[in-house]
């Protein structure tokens, strides 16, 4: 049997191709007569139309109130083309003006406002010096945030009579705050984990009616014991927190509290940030997490090491009853401290207030430790020498820090929206018989300052107050002197002369 194959570029033409030249050629010539119609048609209909009326009919009326009203109507065209004349308006000069509206701006006490946008255009704007504690800087959008923690209330630093002075400035601070400028609260904590809370979910403009809001949320801010600490809903980061260890002996995750806050404060997008603390950790202290490879093998280093440590301690006759019973010794002796403590604390608060003193503000945990409260049991587990493995981390130090926020948080809030990165300015506070740390007080310069910010530490309750009234005082007393001295002056010339 021979086989065919299909070759198209050798088959003849097929059926279906003759019928479209057929169906093809029957169209046009169908367009070209009933188009031959149409225009016969037309020719001979305007032919028809220049044909005298028959005589039967009389039409002269009709045809008479027809010539009228078409005259009337050219005429009135005529005239509205005399008087009225419209300009092109593309031949109009208009200013360009780019207006962006204020940056992270959402709904107050007093107006509602446009959210995530800034302040940006082919006009000036007069920005705004904002004077926290002698920390000055020029800002349209200021956030301000304040410590609450029971370590700013210290008698070292003057007690609950310290934050009333701080509770004074940031009033006043809010008070002369220009409409123009959008602010922002915060109170955190550092004392038990960190925990943050906002006067208002995003940044405002400072009206009256919310300037008055921002006043009332202050006033109760560590106003006596039992209002210590942060009030209001807690805050929850909007972006993922950079990535550390798990807390252990090894690595102290609380170094990172710190920057749980700064991080909180970043995402309100303001342009000028104040932080008012008792502390800041090293950008050196944060560690970058491990590998899971990582952690898998320090896992395996850790499992030897216990049980060569339970051997030597069997070896030394402590079992494993011996432990537990240490343990449950050690938990009741703790448990025991902390009750003396709480005792002690009631009494002296009683003792300082029939004194007038300011009332201690520490915790139970650290007056059993400063009190000597807490007795250890006697038997004690025998001392056991074992080489532990000790982890290796890596520190994110300034550049890591600054490379994690770079993306995608500062990418998002600020440079996305055209912003710069924030100016940020930290006041730090010291007890009145505390030497500051020469390598913390260096610490907060070297991060305001890759910032653009500035730094103070304030030393005792002196320190602290109504700092720009108190700094307006001194230069007025400065300037009388400098006066005086040049009238000494004129005064001793005259009577040489003399």
């Amino acid at each position: 049997m021979k086989l065919r194959y299909f070759r198209p570029k050798k088959q003849k033409k097929g059926l279906l191709y003759q019928v479209f030249v057929v169906v093809a050629i029957i169209q046009v010539a169908l367009l070209l007569a009933f188009g031959g119609m149409v225009v016969t048609q037309s020719i001979i209909q305007e032919e028809n139309a220049m044909k005298a009326p028959p005589p039967v009919e009389n039409v002269e009326p009709v045809k008479q109130e027809h010539e009228v009203r078409v005259e009337q109507t050219q005429r009135r065209s005529q005239r509205l083309n005399r008087k009225i004349s419209v300009a092109n308006p593309t031949q109009i000069n208009t200013p360009n003006v780019d207006i962006q509206l204020p940056g992270g701006m959402g709904t107050g006490v007093g107006i509602a406002t446009v959210t995530n946008q800034s302040i940006k255009g082919d006009f000036d704007i007069t920005m705004t010096t904002v004077n926290v504690m002698d920390v000055k800087s020029k800002t349209e959008r200021v956030l301000i945030c304040i410590d609450t923690s029971p370590r700013l209330m210290t008698d070292e630093r003057g007690g609950l009579q310290t934050y009333q002075a701080i509770r004074e400035d940031i009033s006043k601070v809010v008070s002369g705050l220009p409409s123009t400028v959008l602010f922002n609260l915060m109170s955190f904590s550092t004392h038990t984990g960190p925990r943050m809370s906002f006067f208002q979910p995003t940044l405002i403009a400072a009206t009256d009616a919310n300037k008055e809001a921002a006043l009332k949320w202050i006033a109760p801010l560590n106003i006596d014991l039992k209002t210590m600490g942060v009030h209001g809903p807690q805050y929850q980061l909007r972006y993922p927190f950079m990535p550390i260890p798990p807390s252990s002996r090894y690595f102290n995750a609380g170094v990172a509290t710190i920057y749980r806050i700064y991080q909180a404060a970043l995402e309100q997008g303001a342009d000028t940030i104040y932080f008012l603390v008792t502390d800041w950790n090293d950008p050196d202290d944060l560690k970058v997490a491990w590998t899971d490879a990582e952690t898998t093998n320090f896992q395996r280093l850790q499992e030897r090491a216990e049980k060569e440590r339970q051997r030597k301690m069997k070896a030394a006759g402590w079992s494993d009853e011996k432990q537990s019973e240490y343990e449950l010794k050690e938990a009741e002796a703790r448990a025991e401290g902390i009750k003396k403590a709480r005792d002690w604390i009631k009494k002296e608060n009683e003792t300082r207030a029939k004194k007038g003193q300011s009332l201690y503000v520490g915790t139970p945990e650290q007056a059993m430790m400063e009190q000597k409260l807490y007795v250890a049991p006697k038997e004690r587990p025998p001392s056991i020498n074992v080489k532990q493995p000790v982890p290796k981390f890596k520190s994110y130090g300034y550049k890591g820090l600054f490379d994690f926020y770079a993306k995608p948080l500062a990418k998002e809030v600020y440079f996305d929206k055209k912003m710069k990165w924030p100016t940020v300015n930290i006041i730090m506070f010291v007890g009145a018989d505390e030497k500051p740390d020469p390598k913390k007080v260096a610490l907060i310069r070297t991060f305001t300052s890759r910032q653009n910010g500035k730094s103070r530490t304030l030393v005792g309750l002196n320190a602290v107050g109504d700092s720009a009234a108190r700094l307006e005082a001194e230069k007025a007393e400065q300037a009388e002197k400098e006066k005086a001295s040049k009238s000494a002056k004129r005064s001793s010339k005259k009577t040489a002369k003399k």
